[in-house]
């Protein structure tokens, strides 16, 4: 009986013969594989050949191995190469004479980064709408950006700094505090520090950014302004690398490198030490700096491939920021406030602890699920103000499903759930500046203290249908619900986007949504604020075009429209109260040429307006982030594999402030009469426009040092 045809069985015969004899019978050959550095993951695709002889070549398979003929047993230089990668440097290998086979050549290929090379797993999350995506390395090599990316971020449309040194951002008329943060799926306490000196992220671990600037979906935290998804690398899995860096300002280590074929890990820590040679500076104008501004950070992960589909990661990162200053009576600042000289003192600091799993459960379906535990200090003396201590302790737990439902619907499911507690010891003088109101007066302000442990749940669910409905057109529809034990609200807000491809390179997107953020912490307690406030809320409406070009070109322009209402504003006899509105509007432009020879950059510009309303008296006023021109030239050129040089210029209108037109004396203590000033109309006079270029050359002038 024949069960398989004779072409078949012959086919099946031949399969058992090993490729090794094969090649044996062939005559000598080198083998091996190619990798990518730092991952280890096997390249397909790439050319390996002798040094100097690129017409011998052999290209990889899948797994990343190859085998190189050669004609005669001795010793070879081997070079490998491919798209997105750098040329490797020479591997020397040996052919036996006898069994014409030498120990398998391993190389290791360097990625060239590009803007449409940031993930290299693929996108983790499918929107389009209002969403920029790049890479910590582009970031790190922008001139002026002192090799930190996200104090690059400034440089891309739609962020604006309240100065040029100053990194924190805001985004589309919101105020940098409306923003979120995720790094690996978990929140951090705060990002820069100082305010926007320095990022608190190691810039070496940085992978890529996920920047969602308005109408972001469902899954994300319950903020006004946008939301900033920072991806950290995983530890290397070749081998154990030990970095020292030392600037003039910071010195930091990394150790970095596998534990075991399936487990690896990497641990750094930074700090400043300007302050250890500096000492105490000379007063000037009244002030005197008696602690150079000090901090310091550490990050580390610990990565567990427990299976195929199933990785553990445990994360624990923490920074923190100190400064002191001491403020005499020859102050301008202590002439019109007098309680303000004497000693004030900051201290700012977050350490947090958690773990993440992320699992394959079927070809259709994932699920990433994380639990953190973040510990927020702050320790604030303000000469005869007061003080302040805050020490709040945060549970944070967040689960995503991801399931392709049919070719038609891709679904999310999120779950979230925080708990807080916090502890509160002031005692001040409650005049606390406001946008609002330029005119803070400490001296006549009354007295608080508070001495209490207030505490609050919040839960939260995501639901999310990307519904291709044809084959150009994709509806994204979402809803997420959220209830808040604290201030005993529930909330149901609606999000909702599409994108239309015109063509394989043309994109046009649209996004609306509704969305609301917590009050500031102090604006909602007992005393010294009001406990019944309500949200700060928001609509988002976003327009845009995405369009692919030649040659690694693409261009980006999008409109957006954000209205701002509940926005809480100084209240004499409550303290705050619900009472302020605004709106922001714009638009943006993105043109960016990715590395496809040895250049790459971008051009981006924009024009916005934010505007703000207190309802109570009807006053309008510019936010002062509202800074209606902005230009960003981004050039990186690399000269030689070794040499790259780059430049970066900004061109930025003034920010608004309000100017003092004139004196009084206020004679309210007659013993003690004092110089008061009086302003102007809010936000009615602009600092003058400013530009900016950065330069910057980058050398390896020998391996592993820059």
């Amino acid at each position: 009986m024949r069960w398989f045809p004779v072409p078949v069985l012959v086919i099946v015969l031949l399969t058992g013969i090993s490729s090794a004899a094969i090649a044996q019978q062939a005559g000598p050959a080198i083998q091996g594989k190619v990798l990518e550095k730092g991952t280890r993951k096997p390249l397909e695709g790439m050319t390996v050949f002798p040094a100097g002889r690129e017409e011998e070549t052999a290209v990889t398979a899948r797994d990343g191995s190859f085998l190189l003929p050669v004609e005669a047993a001795g010793d070879y230089s081997l070079v490998a190469a491919g798209p997105g990668y750098e040329r490797s440097a020479p591997v020397n290998v040996s052919v036996d004479k006898q069994e014409f086979r030498g120990k398998e050549a391993i190389i290791f290929l360097m990625p060239v980064y590009a803007m449409n090379e940031v993930v290299v797993e693929g996108e983790r999350n499918q929107d389009k709408t209002s969403k920029t995506t790049i890479s910590g390395k582009e970031l790190t090599g922008v001139a002026g950006s002192g090799g930190d990316p996200l104090r690059g971020m400034q440089a891309l449309p739609g962020i604006t700094t309240a100065s040029d040194g100053f990194s924190n951002p805001a985004i589309r008329g919101s105020n940098p505090g409306s923003n979120f943060y995720y790094t690996d799926f978990l929140p951090v306490g705060y990002m820069f520090h100082m305010g926007g000196l320095v990022s608190v992220v190691n810039a070496d671990l940085v992978n890529d950014f996920n920047i969602y600037s308005s109408a972001f979906g469902p899954e994300f935290a319950d903020v006004t302004g946008g939301v900033i998804d920072v991806k950290l690398r995983d530890p290397r899995q070749d081998r154990l690398v030990r970095k020292v860096n030392i600037s003039l300002l910071e010195a930091d280590f990394l150790i970095d490198g596998p534990v075991s074929e399936n487990q690896s890990f990497y641990a750094g820590a930074r700090r400043s030490y300007y302050d250890l040679f500096v000492g105490d500076l000379d007063e000037e104008d009244g002030i005197k700096v008696t602690q150079f501004p000090e901090y310091y950070d550490y990050q580390g992960k610990y990565l567990w491939k427990l299976s195929e589909d199933h990785t553990l990661a445990f994360h624990l990162n923490g920074a923190n920021d100190q400064m002191k200053v001491t403020i005499s009576g020859e102050a301008k600042e202590a002439k019109k406030d007098p309680v303000l000289v004497g000693d004030f003192a900051f201290d700012l600091s977050y350490n947090t602890a958690g773990a993440t799993l992320h699992s394959k459960l079927s070809p259709r379906a994932s699920n990433t699920v994380g639990l953190s535990y973040l510990d927020t200090g702050i320790k604030q003396q303000m000469g005869r103000i007061g003080y302040v201590t805050v020490d709040q302790g945060t549970v944070f737990l967040r689960d995503n499903v991801n399931l392709a439902a049919d070719p038609q619907h891709d679904l999310l499911l999120g779950v979230e759930y925080v708990s807080w507690n916090v502890d509160i010891d002031l005692d001040i003088l409650n005049d606390i500046p406001s946008e609002w109101d330029p005119d803070t007066d400490f001296t006549s302000a009354e007295r608080v203290i508070y001495n209490d442990t207030i505490s609050g749940d919040y839960w939260g669910l995501a639901l999310k249908d990307r519904w291709k409905i044809a084959e150009p057109f994709t509806l994204v529809i979402g809803q997420r619900t959220t209830y808040d034990q604290y201030l005993d609200i529930y909330k149901t807000e609606p999000r909702l986007g599409a994108e239309y491809a015109v063509t394989g390179d043309t994109l046009i997107t649209a996004g609306w949504g509704k969305y609301h953020e917590l009050p500031a912490g102090y604006q909602i307690i007992e005393k010294l604020g009001n406990p019944d406030l309500s949200y700060i809320q928001a609509d988002h409406y976003v327009l845009g075009l995405d369009q692919q070009l030649v040659n690694g070109w693409s261009a980006k322009i999008e409109g957006y429209f954000k209205k701002l209402y509940n926005l809480v504003v100084p209240h004499d006899t409550l303290n705050y109260i619900n009472g302020g509105s605004g709106k922001a509007y714009g638009a943006e432009l993105l043109i960016k040429k990715n590395l496809t020879t040895n250049w790459w950059g971008w051009v981006s510009a924009a024009y916005a307006k934010t505007e703000r309303r207190n309802d109570l008296t009807g006053q309008e006023f510019p936010s002062a982030y509202d800074q209606p021109y902005i230009i960003n030239i981004v050039y990186n050129w690399k000269i030689t594999p070794k040499w790259t040089f780059g430049a970066k210029w900004r061109y930025q209108s003034g920010a608004p402030f309000t100017p003092v037109v004139g004196t009084y004396q206020d004679t309210t203590d007659p013993a003690n009469p004092r110089t008061r000033p009086i302003y102007g109309p809010l936000g009615s006079e602009r600092l003058p426009s400013y530009h900016r270029l950065d330069l910057r050359v980058a050398a390896e002038v020998w391996s592993g040092i820059n």
